[in-house]
């Protein structure tokens, strides 16, 4: 059985910075060689100006090259989020899609992390791996809201991709999501719900990722099916006044199962 692990965090994003997402990666690979097994060399951190489209591309095939049935993998994202829209050669709208934000991310497609070229790399994964997949961010934010008392995980649009976007919804043409049918996807919330970069006792994380960890720590934390285990997450996100609903989604085999079972 071998173990392998990437985890992104970002928070440098030129005129939308978040706070939380480096803390969310250093306190989830402490976790993974305290608790899960792992060891040092299996995990790759990159973060911040590293965590370009190229680097987290390249990143990615070391996490599933060679991987077989009975490995574990994981992969960590926290950072912005958004939908990017797609035109065709007419200049037409004719797609949107959820898409990971690098730090190199400019609204370009050569830039863009979108649903497609995760596919290209999760469809090589083994059933029997098991593969999870943290998303701590969000496809969804509206900075005219009422004032909050954390970040929301949305990269917002500049207004010419706003109105391809309005564009997209006016002919409703549906967001193609994140796949997940090699992998456990949890999620930070519900697609028209935000993902919290919030404080944490004087500390900066995203919320999914705090809660998720004590989730992970508490006593029989690490036996729990991630179908059962994502509800718990909430409830404790509910008790101390966060909105966003964790999503679990992917093959039963992996969602049936606890985190990263030995």
């Amino acid at each position: 059985m071998a173990n392998r692990a990437l985890l992104v965090g970002i928070n440098a994003y030129p005129g939308q910075p978040l706070n939380g997402c480096v803390n969310d990666v250093n306190d989830m690979a402490q976790f993974l060689v305290d608790r899960c097994g792992f060891s040092t060399d299996d995990i790759r951190l990159l973060v911040d100006d590293r965590a370009t489209t190229d680097g987290i591309k390249e990143r990615l095939a070391w996490l599933v090259q060679g991987a077989a049935a009975g490995d574990r993998l994981f992969f960590q994202y926290s950072g912005h989020g958004t939908i990017f829209p797609v035109r065709n050669a007419a200049g037409r709208v004719t797609a949107q899609h959820d898409a990971i934000c690098p730090v190199d991310f400019d609204w370009t497609r050569q830039h863009a992390l979108i649903d497609e070229d995760l596919r290209g790399v999760f469809d090589t994964v083994p059933e029997g791996t098991e593969f999870i997949f943290v998303s701590d961010s969000c496809n969804s934010g509206d900075l005219t809201r009422a004032m909050r008392t954390y970040r929301p995980r949305f990269l917002m649009p500049p207004a010419d991709i706003a109105w391809r976007l309005r564009t997209a919804l006016d002919k409703k043409i549906p967001v193609t999501p994140i796949p997940h049918d090699r992998c456990g996807l949890i999620s930070g919330c519900r697609s028209d719900q935000e993902s919290a970069d919030a404080v944490f006792g004087g500390r900066y994380n995203g919320a999914l990722t705090y809660y998720l960890l004590h989730a992970l720590s508490a006593a029989g934390g690490l036996a729990e099916p991630l179908a059962q285990l994502v509800p718990t997450v909430t409830k404790l996100l509910k008790a101390n006044h966060y909105s966003q609903t964790p999503q679990v989604r992917g093959p039963n085999y992996i969602i049936g199962k606890s985190f990263l079972p030995a």
